[in-house]
């Protein structure tokens, strides 16, 4: 009985599936229902133009609309991105009552390596040319933005006020919470750093490059990882645009630099330099711009960002041992990330060639 309601089920979902493909100016053969996580689905589509993707999100469409109108932005520019195929009526995406759905061109080539010097390179030439595509970018009607732009300190003071209270959760904690052992033998150095970089965010270059920001109507893709991106042809490509923000450059640098220092388990100074030199080639950003990625990059992103998952035991598959050595690794990044801080303006007049 079990067996026949769940081939009903499926045959129901690709009836419907087909209902869907019915908007797409093309004819599809093959389906096939990819791993996918997050609230997503996803299909490959073998179809008379080619193959395709058909993903589904469960996100409020005038938001969808908004992500999709970028990415059709960028198409039009030339930016190496995956081909997002409008409807039949030419809309963008596809809403389907709380759920929405969009068609991108299936792209081949192999993942992006965070220990591959060369293809870090590319990648963060890749961001500074996506920042320098994005200016310009005016919403289509009917979208709704998503924006972070002068709420930094707003969500400072909100990650220090957090990490005050997982202090006091780890002071209060059994003596055999390992975890919380070393949590607080290196959070006050946390804070203080945290607390150093929300004073910073007063500085003029903060307020100047968030005006000028909002001004030119450039975007950050949010949460830049090298999953999203394939090799083709030896350049990065996009594979899709899940999301967008407007913000400052700053957090898809701050984002990328941390997570590939992570995968180190040490905060490489040369590499650091090797990969603002990089960027700044292809999207130069002014001198006291970077002041504003060194605070960002001072503010202890990723040890409030652990302590909020453990405290509130957001990974219900992790174990004490998995989150143990992931505070180590933490820990080993933030250390010796102090010496970049340091020589942060003599590394920057270095990658501008003394030039402002």
């Amino acid at each position: 009985m079990i067996d026949e309601q769940y081939k009903k089920r499926i045959e129901q979902n690709h009836k419907d599936l087909l209902g869907v493909l019915q908007h797409y100016p093309v004819e599809p053969g093959k389906i096939t229902l990819l791993p996918s996580r997050g609230g997503r689905s996803k299909w490959l589509i073998e179809t008379d133009k080619g193959n395709m993707f058909l993903r589904l999100e469960t996100i409020n469409p005038k938001r969808m609309l908004f992500i999709a109108g970028a990415h059709w932005y960028l198409q039009q520019k030339g930016f190496p991105i995956a081909k997002l195929i409008p409807t039949r009526n030419g809309g963008l995406c596809l809403s389907g009552g709380n759920h929405i759905y969009l068609m991108t061109e299936a792209n081949e080539g192999k993942g992006v390596q965070y220990y591959e010097r060369e293809e870090i390179m590319k990648t963060m030439a890749f961001i500074g040319a996506f920042h320098k595509a994005s200016v310009g970018y005016s919403p289509v009607k009917g979208s709704k933005r998503r924006t972070r732009i002068g709420k930094w300190k707003k969500l400072y003071q909100w990650k220090i006020q957090e990490l005050e209270s997982n202090m006091k959760l780890a002071m209060a904690a059994d003596a055999n919470d390992p975890f919380s052992q070393l949590f607080i033998e290196h959070a006050d150095q946390m804070l203080k750093r945290g607390k150093e970089a929300l004073k910073e965010l007063d500085q003029p270059a903060f307020s100047d490059w968030t005006r000028e920001t909002m001004e030119s109507g450039m975007f950050c893709q949010q949460d830049f990882t090298m999953a999203r991106m394939i090799m083709k042809d030896n350049q990065v490509f996009m594979k899709d645009l899940h999301s967008i923000t407007i913000d400052l450059p700053a957090r898809d640098l701050r984002i990328l630099m941390n997570k590939v220092m992570k995968k180190l388990s040490v905060w490489d100074r040369d590499l650091a330099y090797d990969m603002l030199q990089a960027y700044d080639q292809v999207f130069p950003l002014k001198k006291e711009y970077y002041q504003v990625l060194l605070t960002d990059l001072k503010f202890p992103h990723l040890f409030c960002g652990l302590a909020h998952k453990y405290y509130l035991e957001q990974k219900k598959s992790w174990g004490d041992e998995k989150y143990l050595m992931y505070l180590r690794n933490i820990i080993a990044v933030e250390q010796s990330k102090q010496a970049f801080l340091t020589d942060f303006d003599q590394l920057i007049s270095r990658v501008k060639g003394g030039v402002s």
